[in-house]
């Protein structure tokens, strides 16, 4: 891990594209930009993009809703969810679920470990 205190800022980072035009990330903290053992990320989702998002086996995440809303659905089971401001989710290794975005497009907070390169999505 890093050892001293940084700072990073939104406009200073590099905007990774998940799905074009549909979905882009900041990475504000990461092992690559400061040595964590974690990565932070700002998400932000277009209206109404519709996708399966699943688990890669290696990364544990924690998403929290800052702005807008999506329904989730748990494809294991069935389970559905609206996702609102206010909200916390955590993603273990192995997952899948559909995302469903609403209106007023969504804008996450991300936290996941191991931390995520720069290529990764």
């Amino acid at each position: 891990m890093g050892e001293k205190i940084m700072w990073s800022r939104q406009e200073d980072v590099e905007r990774v594209w998940i799905h074009e035009g549909k979905e882009f990330s900041h990475r504000l903290i990461a092992k690559y930009l400061q040595g964590s053992s974690f990565s932070f990320h700002i998400t932000t989702y277009m209206p109404h993009f519709d996708t399966v998002v699943k688990g890669d086996g290696i990364h544990e995440v924690v998403l929290y809703c800052m702005h807008g809303w999506s329904e989730q659905t748990d494809l294991s089971d069935g389970r559905k969810r609206i996702f609102k401001p206010g909200d916390a989710m955590y993603l273990p290794l192995n997952y899948e679920y559909r995302h469903v975005i609403g209106d007023a497009g969504l804008v996450v907070a991300v936290s996941c470990t191991p931390s995520r390169t720069p290529g990764e999505v």
